[in-house]
């Protein structure tokens, strides 16, 4: 009794320092600011899936007509600029934890500052066949997509900017440090005033940040943030690593009672923000994918339910499982697993879990093996929904019948997989209703 109420405290501790961990005042800012940015990424998926619909005759009209083109503009539109719209959401969710009324003011002001770090002009060296130097100098190298200051590559720039910019404008007005009118001045009218000598201030500030950076060899703040920490990050946990991380944990946690999900989408979603925008910027581009493993954990993530649903309604005997799994599986087919996680439940449940866990990792990496060995398509970059059924987000996903193949494929494996287990877990509940019966 003693070792199993130690193992439940043991428990209970786990469950509040990861609580604490999500609930701590950044990690809500950074979570709620790429939920907003998120709002964005879903509108452009919207025409991603007008653009990548697997089928012959509609994929030629797109082309002939010229409406892929079209359809490309909101897809750019959404990635090719996501560092501008992550640097609002950050300034404005920070403003808006830490209480300040006006938190438009401090993104506004974190996107000035984003743009004080942004080089506009840029220098390019060649030499001539007399052995001089030729420079040449380019206006404007702003850039879009996946190599410019404003799409992937300047996402952790923004992220930082926007939560420095901001915190120091707030500190800023904290300390009193502004332009006071009369009460009898319009709020419009004094809010301007109000800002003007914190924002001034923040942008001093940034703009000696800028000049330090361009004293270093990286020349700009940009590639500097890029090459010491994006790159070595996105190294790292933008590739298979990352993905497997991702979509392990966030399964083993749920089997702690802890939101695994969100959780892991908390500690990545830099990384994760990083590779979508890529990705949704190399299908606009119609290049491939940089991140594929990425493009595939969305439709992954809750894969292995409907297997589990499948598997239950096949081989359940108990009143319990057969009623439950009739009530699941509609809502597993929309990758919806709260019915199975709490029903069954999964919570502190070993036998259930040890799949529930490594399922994912393992779908992933033989999706991944099969685009390898060229039996599947690989990804496009197309962002699809997560409630999506698997076997039409994989066909979008791969803009190619080869994914719908491949998740019925994958759906009969999981059921085999998850048969053995179920059975255990019907026959303790087929003795438990006997035994209820019997007396």
């Amino acid at each position: 009794m003693q070792i199993i109420k130690r193992e439940e405290n043991l428990m209970d501790k786990f469950a509040e320092k990861i609580a604490k961990f999500t609930n701590s005042k950044y990690m809500r800012i950074l979570t709620n600011g790429f939920m907003s940015v998120a709002a964005v990424s879903i509108c452009g998926s919207i025409f991603s899936l007008l653009k990548s619909l697997p089928i012959t005759a509609y994929q030629n009209f797109l082309t002939s007509s010229g409406l892929g083109d079209i359809l490309a503009i909101p897809v750019a539109v959404c990635s090719d600029v996501i560092a501008l719209y992550v640097v609002l959401s950050m300034g404005y969710n920070l403003a808006k934890e830490f209480g300040y009324k006006k938190p438009f003011a401090a993104a506004i002001v974190a996107l000035g500052a984003f743009f004080v770090l942004t080089p506009f002009s840029a220098s390019s060296y060649s030499v001539a066949e007399d052995g001089s130097y030729i420079v040449e100098t380019v206006d404007n190298v702003l850039g879009t997509g996946i190599t410019g200051a404003l799409g992937a590559r300047g996402i952790f720039l923004a992220i930082i900017t926007g939560l420095l910019a901001s915190r120091l404008y707030l500190f800023f007005i904290e300390k009193d440090i502004k332009i006071k009118l009369p009460d009898t001045v319009p709020d419009n009218v004094s809010g301007m005033f109000e800002m003007m000598i914190p924002g001034g201030l923040t942008f001093l500030a940034f703009l000696v940040v800028r000049w330090l950076c361009s004293l270093t060899p990286f020349g700009s703040a940009q590639t500097l943030i890029y090459t010491l920490l994006q790159l070595p990050l996105m190294s790292v946990g933008g590739g298979l690593f990352g993905a497997l991380a991702y979509v392990t944990v966030a399964k083993f946690l749920w089997c702690f009672g802890v939101h695994g999900g969100m959780v892991a989408y908390s500690a990545l979603a830099a990384v994760m923000s990083v590779a979508n925008a890529a990705n949704a910027s190399a299908f606009a581009a119609g290049t491939a994918a940089p991140y594929p493993e990425w493009a595939l954990t969305t439709s992954l993530m809750d894969f292995s339910v409907l297997p589990l649903a499948i598997a239950m309604l096949i081989v359940c005997k108990s009143d319990q499982y057969k009623a439950l799994s009739k009530i699941a599986l509609p809502t597993s087919i929309f990758n919806i697993s709260e019915p199975l996680v709490f029903g069954i439940p999964i919570i502190m449940n070993v036998l259930i879990c040890i799949p529930f866990v490594l399922l994912q990792p393992f779908n992933l990496l033989l999706t991944l093996l099969m685009i390898k060995i060229g039996v599947v398509a690989a990804p496009t970059g197309v962002a699809v929904s997560s409630v999506l059924p698997t076997p039409i987000a994989l066909a979008l996903i791969n803009s190619s019948w080869t994914g719908a193949v491949w998740s019925i494929v994958l759906i009969i494996i999981n059921v085999l997989i998850w048969i053995p287990f179920v059975k255990r877990l019907d026959n303790k509940a087929l003795v438990q209703e006997n035994a209820t019966v019997t007396e």
